[in-house]
């Protein structure tokens, strides 16, 4: 497969999610993402409503595991 979405994002597989970013912007939009280190390597991944940034986006999780629901029925912190 030669998508260039899958290029841009090769660099993060296999590396490991530390930790959730949940901010505001200058603006007072709300903004999300994680951090993943990989190889010593970290980076920022932000969702954006498009490539430019024009705007907040959102990530949709789908397919949580039943066990995980289980667990995460406490209220989480991030």
């Amino acid at each position: 497969m030669n998508d260039p979405y899958v290029k841009y994002l090769k660099p993060l597989h296999g590396g490991k999610i530390k930790h959730l970013i949940v901010d505001v912007d200058p603006a007072g939009d709300t903004y999300m993402g994680f951090v993943v280190e990989k190889n010593g390597e970290t980076f920022e991944v932000i969702a954006m409503a498009d490539p430019e940034g024009n705007g907040p986006g959102f990530m949709q999780v789908e397919n949580i595991s039943p066990s995980y629901k289980k667990k995460s029925d406490k209220s989480a912190t991030v």
